[in-house]
């Protein structure tokens, strides 16, 4: 087992259990869809959560042809991929704990909370990214820059900016850089 197999072994059950959260809210969001009121915000950063679990989980592929990996590296993987969990932890109402089934009043009162978690997170990719490329020789992950980098000020945004309009086109357009991260860049994982 080289260093890689380890690591993502270990990793891979933080992400099973974000995207846990993820799912179970979506079941239950279904399950109880007669009692919802639906909020389009809350529903895309939900998106936005699932694809950035996707892409990061994805990203590490770049790391299989590392020979050794440092504590370093392997710390600020985990630090993203405990990012990942939280952000997916947060943004899933827990319908079983007495919350509302009204994702307008979530999204209200927790959407700060999870866009600043997203926020973090991102800020973390950048300089994990240009780090890995640097330090790594993962030129790859240098260049995925190019797409983590417009995050930033489309996470924010929404945070300042409270107009409906914004609060919607804001994680839409992180949802196509999500999306077009995954495409451009990971359009076929090859040894």
């Amino acid at each position: 087992m080289n260093p890689f197999e380890f690591i993502i072994i270990f990793f891979a059950f933080v992400y099973s259990l974000a995207l846990t959260h993820l799912l179970f809210a979506w079941t239950r969001m279904i399950r109880h869809r007669h009692q919802i009121k639906f909020s389009c915000p809350h529903l895309l950063w939900m998106f936005v959560a699932f694809f950035l679990l996707a892409d990061d989980w994805i990203s590490t592929w770049n790391y299989r042809s590392l020979g050794n990996l440092s504590l370093v590296a392997i710390c600020s993987e985990f630090l993203f991929v405990v990012l990942n969990y939280f952000f997916c932890a947060l943004v899933s109402p827990d319908f079983e704990g007495g919350e509302t089934y009204d994702m307008r009043q979530f999204h209200d009162s927790e959407g700060r909370t999870y866009i600043l978690v997203f926020v973090v997170a991102v800020a973390i990719a950048l300089v994990e990214n240009f780090l890995a490329g640097v330090r790594l020789g993962i030129s790859k992950q240098g260049a995925e820059n190019t797409l983590v980098f417009f995050q930033l000020p489309l996470a924010l945004l929404p945070l300042f900016v409270k107009r409906a309009l914004v609060q919607v086109a804001a994680p839409a357009a992180i949802l196509a850089t999500a999306i077009a991260y995954a495409v451009l860049f990971y359009p076929v994982l090859a040894n």
